[in-house]
């Protein structure tokens, strides 16, 4: 068990630095285009500038509930990433200290 919670830790810090250029790079879009921080929402991201998730993101569509996807995908790219860089990072550094 404790190895796969370390595992699990250790996704969770690994994961914040492509966290942090998604941000970045969201960050660059709203500076150069007319989108805001509030309006660049995660699918007219996702849509306009990484359109190699799109398969994906169909594919979530027709497994998970689709009002709960509307909803998570609605949300501001730039606010909901640095979110959840920082509670990722969180989790993975607490899970760390749990175990050992």
């Amino acid at each position: 068990m404790n190895m796969f919670l370390k595992i699990i830790a250790y996704f969770c810090i690994a994961t914040t630095p492509i966290q942090i250029i998604v941000v970045l790079w969201g960050m660059q879009v709203v500076l150069s285009s007319d989108y805001g921080i509030l309006t660049l929402s995660n699918i007219e991201f996702i849509k306009n500038y990484f359109a190699l998730l799109l398969p994906i993101v169909d594919w979530f569509y027709s497994w998970f509930w689709n009002a709960w996807l509307n909803f998570v995908f609605s949300l501001p790219l730039i606010l909901s990433q640095t979110f959840k860089a920082i509670v990722s990072t969180w989790l993975g550094f607490w899970i760390l200290k749990k175990i050992n």
